[in-house]
């Protein structure tokens, strides 16, 4: 039993980052992983030495987080929904405290690959649990299929199952290429783009393909030589995995040929294969141009959907008179709408300072940064539809993934008492 305590003081925060990716199906459970690492923050500045190192990773995790937190502070300030706005932006804040606590505890590299190793068991179960669930109704745990879609351990939140995966898919995918043989690698990649398949999501059918084409790329690179044998597979697998999926979901089909309304280029088949989003687009224009500034808002979208949709607006009339609407299902819209120039500007600034930052980084730190820095580009992707950018859901797994993120790019501190080792004991020492 001692031993297991002292082995839970030294990896908790490894395994708290763990938890915080099985706790996604599962509402905002999430958010209780994240909240021990926000607070954990105040027991690591208790030192003058840790607030040395919580002062190097700022310059990485601070800049990137003003970008986001400034202009959605500034929109609250005449926000079509005053409250709504102000407790998201002060709310906000935790997001920093825990990606700067984890930029220190998961500092290891010993530590991250534990993360990546028990979050591609843990995503490959969800794929597998899909399959069980499409083929005989139920999954493993006995939860059903969602009349409209595949929802696997997502229960009523069946919408986040496919895309979630897929956006999640570089943490399999970069633990498969770094510790398995090039056939698991192969295979992995093959039963997580099916269950994305069969999820019947198009956001995350448009995610993994871009992981495929990011593959496909990076499989060039002599470093990757030993995946190239399955460079062909890698299609074979594809073709195979799409044919299966397609004779065994109904819903697949159905999807199918939703999409294909695009090809006919006419403004209702195009609003049909949006699954009706053209009236959100428009609104959400509609909404900057009469507050370019500082948008309407951060959260205060439902709100102002109802003040600038049109009167017969479809999402409007299926809610029974409210805002069905509670986003602009777009990332650059909803920076538009929300938080107006003020948030697009913040937006660039943060990709200037991400390429500059990239320029100052080792290869071993681009290494290690890799699957949650593509994760993050594969949310925020702006030719796809989204999430709400603003909701907990997603800023939550944006400033986990850039606290991992930033844990890659910080050197593992070797002095004597002052390792991530010595840091993550310390704190468990005081939590548990």
């Amino acid at each position: 039993m001692k031993l297991f305590i002292r082995r839970l003081q030294v990896d908790w925060a490894s395994w708290l980052a763990v938890a915080f990716i099985a706790l996604l199906p599962f509402g905002r459970l999430s958010e209780i992983p994240l909240s021990v690492f926000a607070v954990s923050l105040a027991f690591l500045a208790r030192s003058a030495e840790n607030r040395s190192l919580i002062r190097s990773a700022s310059t990485f995790v601070l800049p990137l987080f003003l970008c986001y937190w400034i202009p959605v502070f500034i929109s609250s300030f005449d926000s079509m929904d005053p409250s709504k706005s102000w407790i998201h932006s002060l709310a906000a804040l935790r997001f920093l405290a825990a990606a700067l606590a984890m930029s220190l505890l998961l500092s290891a590299s010993s530590v991250r690959e534990r993360v990546l190793r028990w979050t591609a068991y843990l995503l490959l179960f969800w794929a597998a649990d899909a399959f069980i669930q499409l083929f005989i109704g139920r999954d493993l745990f006995g939860i059903a299929m969602h009349p409209d879609r595949l929802n696997a351990l997502f229960i009523k939140k069946y919408q986040f199952f496919g895309p979630t995966l897929a956006m999640l898919s570089p943490l399999v995918l970069e633990h498969a290429r770094r510790e398995w043989r090039p056939w698991a690698w192969a295979v992995s990649f093959a039963l997580i783009l099916g269950a994305v398949m069969i999820a019947g999501m198009r956001a995350g059918w448009l995610t993994m393909a871009l992981v495929l084409a990011t593959y496909m790329v990076l499989m060039l690179k002599r470093e990757n030589r030993e995946l190239r044998r399955t460079i062909f597979t890698i299609p074979v697998l594809a073709v195979i995995v799409l044919a299966i999926s397609y004779f065994a979901s109904p819903l697949f089909q159905q999807r199918i040929d939703v999409t294909r309304a695009f090809t006919t280029g006419s403004e209702i088949s195009i609003d049909a294969s949006s699954m009706e989003r053209v009236p959100i687009f428009t609104t959400a224009l509609k909404m900057y141009r009469e507050h370019p500034v500082n948008g309407v808002g951060v959260r205060a979208f439902p709100k102002a959907y109802m003040v600038y949709a049109e009167p017969d607006d479809v999402h409007i009339r299926k809610s029974g008179g409210v805002s069905g609407a509670t986003h602009a299902h777009n990332v650059i819209l909803e920076v538009m709408a929300d938080t107006g120039t003020i948030g697009i500007f913040g937006l660039l600034a943060a990709i200037i300072f991400l390429f500059f930052h990239h320029r100052r980084t080792t290869p071993v730190e681009r290494q290690d940064a890799f699957p949650f820095a593509l994760a993050v580009l594969l949310i925020l992707f702006p030719l796809n539809s989204h999430f709400a950018i603003y909701g907990t859901y997603t800023s939550s797994l944006i400033w986990f993934l850039a606290g991992l993120w930033g844990a890659s790019l910080r050197p593992a501190q070797t002095r004597k008492g002052s390792g991530p080792e010595t840091l993550r004991s310390k704190i468990g020492e005081k939590l548990l």
